[in-house]
This record gives structure tokens, C-alpha cells and sequence, in this order.
């Protein structure tokens, strides 16, 4: 793979930017890395791996099409089944309830009988009643208005209802809203702790913008598809090989990309003793012990930091404004973000804002 590539919205982007270790940028790494690993293009790898492997296998059940649906089952699933859940959608279908003013009528102790069976049912019959409220509230339930805009907006929104966590909002955005936005889950992080591509310290949020950097709809599939297909194949390949605590790594498809000696961290919280780096770095021995590494020295700024630095001008600017100026897209602003300030040159302050640092 070149150096260079194209971003969302056919931009080139460098490695460099995002403290990617390459050939031109030895020794780079990000705060919340445990170690120097090339990713430049390992995960698209992966993706071209298990795309290859599931083509010929029968197609999975998952996520349901009706919009209404996902954002309903993405609510009742959490500490539930997936079986239960699609036993409560077919009752809702079959009593015509997959609409949001019907949910608003219904009766509390109706809505709760109903929801049952996926559990806590007295905490998920307000939460649907919330994010009914709030869809009908902002597009009259019109769901398509509703998706078109700003995503940072309705992830805010969808968080604000007591009980919708990260995860639930990302997968309402992916599957209901056909949002390029990737859903952390468990299986996800379980493939790259093994394979050694992050440390198990690593949050949701990081894995994240790892994954929004490294899979770039710049090829097919693309946009919110290519973020669907590969959680399908990550579920797929933890149920099929890497089990929590007994993977069958030998007949893994992503066995060849295991670190020397095999999978990390097999148990789902792995000790420190476990994880080793796949590449030890010399300068940074104790770097899987240190909760704050100190950054390292970085070249001069490449042109897009250049044009954030240039954007965001002597006044503290607001994030989502500096993205609509510098037209870029808002994970590569923040990914540059990161960058400037490992680098000393801008702080983030209070309300989500961005100023310079006078040299």
C-alpha cells in the first residue's frame, strides 16, 4: 500500500497525520496504543480475509431491515438474547405497533407486558417511549429526515436518554440510520487485543477512531455497508473460532495474522504479564505500564495540519465549526486534533472547543 490514500469525501491523507508508524514515520504512536504496531493497512486486510472466507457460507441472520425494528431491538437486546428480542418484534408486528405514536398510546403496563421477555422491563418501556418521543418530536417520525442530520447531533441526542449508552446509539445510527459510524462490541475488541493490533486498556471510543482511520470507504464496499459487514464478520468469527476463553486459533482464517507465539490475552480480562508487544520498542520499555506515555517528536506539519492550524486563527473555535471551515471530515478534524496536541500547538477546552497554544 502507497503512503498516501484517499479519505472520505476523495481527499489524500497520510499516515503521518494519524502517528501511524510507516517507513517515513518510524517510532509513531498514538497515547492510547500499548505498543508500536503497523496498521496502516491491517485491518482492511482482515476485512479482505473474512470477506473471502464467508462469501461461500449461507447468509447470517442479522440485523432486521425495518429501521423501526433496530432501534426497538437495539434497546431490548442490552443484558438480553437476540432470540428473545425478535419474539417481541414479531408480537409488535403482528399487533401493528412498529410506529411511534402507537407506542406513545400504548398503555405503560401494556408496553411492559409486551417487552417481558428481553428483561427489565421497567427501565426498556421508557427508553422506547423516550426515543419515540424524541423521533417524532424532531421529523414527526419521519426517519429519514431525522438521519440526515448532523450525526454528531443525534448521537448526542440518543445518548441524552437516560439508559442509551454509546453502544445502543451507534447501533441505532449504523443499522437504522445507515450512518458510517462502526459499533464497538465485544467481538471486535476481543479480535484486536488478540492479534495484538491495541492494548487491553484501550476504550471503545479509541478502537473507534482506529477503525474509522484504518477503513476508509475508499473502496467497495462503501460508506455505512462497509462499517455492517465487517462487525457481521467479526461476530461471525467470534462465534465460529474466537471464543472467550477457548478460541480454536489453528483454524482461525485470521490465523497468519496472530503475533509471534500466538493469540494475547486469551481470558477476556487479560493481566499485564500476558499482553507482550509485538514489536518491543527500545525507547519506551515500560510504555504497557505507563498510564500517561509522553509524546514523542514529531516532524513538521504536513498540510493538513497546516489548514487546521490556519482554520482555527487566535480565538478558541468550537469543533463542529472548525470541521464545516476546513470541509474535512469530522474524524480526520479530531484525528489531526489529537496530532496538534501531542505536538503542543492547540488544547482542547471546556465545551468542546479548540484553541491555539501560544508558542
Amino acid at each position: 500500500m502507497s503512503g498516501s490514500r484517499l479519505a472520505p469525501g476523495g481527499r489524500e491523507c497520510c499516515p503521518e497525520q494519524f502517528g501511524i508508524r510507516s517507513e517515513r514515520t518510524q517510532g509513531f504512536f498514538f497515547p492510547f496504543m500499548l505498543y508500536y504496531v503497523d496498521t496502516m493497512s491491517i485491518l482492511r486486510q482482515i476485512f479482505e480475509t473474512l470477506r473471502e472466507h464467508y462469501a461461500a457460507k449461507p447468509n447470517y441472520p442479522w440485523w432486521p431491515e425495518n429501521p423501526i425494528e433496530v432501534i426497538f431491538g437495539a434497546i431490548l437486546v442490552a443484558g438480553s438474547t437476540w432470540p428473545s428480542v425478535d419474539k417481541i418484534l414479531a408480537e409488535f408486528r403482528s399487533k401493528e405497533l412498529l410506529d411511534f405514536r402507537k407506542i406513545l398510546q400504548l398503555p405503560d403496563d401494556e408496553l411492559a407486558t409486551l417487552i417481558r421477555p428481553a428483561g427489565l422491563q421497567s427501565k426498556k418501556a421508557p427508553r422506547i417511549r423516550a426515543i419515540a418521543h424524541l423521533i417524532l418530536e424532531r421529523s414527526g417520525g419521519d426517519l429519514d429526515l431525522y438521519f440526515s442530520r448532523d450525526f454528531d447531533e443525534i448521537r448526542r441526542e440518543l445518548l441524552s436518554i437516560s439508559g442509551i449508552g454509546p453502544s445502543t446509539a451507534d447501533n441505532i445510527l449504523l443499522y437504522a440510520g445507515h450512518v458510517p459510524i462502526y459499533m464497538v462490541d465485544m467481538f471486535t475488541v476481543r479480535m484486536l487485543v488478540r492479534h495484538g493490533i491495541v492494548g487491553a486498556h484501550v476504550n471503545d471510543f479509541q478502537i473507534q477512531e482506529l477503525i474509522h482511520r484504518e477503513l476508509t470507504p475508499d473502496e467497495e464496499p462503501y460508506g455505512a455497508k462497509l462499517f455492517q459487514k465487517m462487525q457481521e464478520y467479526l461476530v461471525r468469527l467470534g462465534r465460529d473460532f474466537c471464543d472467550k476463553s477457548r478460541p480454536n486459533c489453528w483454524h482461525c482464517p485470521l490465523n497468519s495474522y496472530l503475533p509471534e507465539g500466538g493469540a494475547l490475552g486469551i481470558s477476556e480480562k487479560p493481566s499485564p504479564k500476558v499482553l507482550q508487544p509485538r514489536i518491543q520498542p527500545r525507547t519506551l520499555p515500560n510504555v504497557s505500564v505507563q498510564p500517561t506515555p509522553k509524546p514523542v517528536a514529531l516532524p513538521e506539519l504536513n498540510e493538513t495540519e497546516l489548514q487546521i492550524i490556519e482554520a482555527i486563527g487566535k480565538e478558541t473555535m468550537p469543533i463542529d465549526d472548525l470541521v464545516e471551515k476546513v470541509q474535512l471530515p469530522v474524524h480526520i478534524v479530531r484525528a489531526t486534533i489529537a496530532v496538534l496536541q501531542m505536538k503542543k500547538l492547540v488544547c482542547q477546552v471546556e465545551g468542546n472547543q479548540v484553541r491555539r497554544v501560544s508558542p
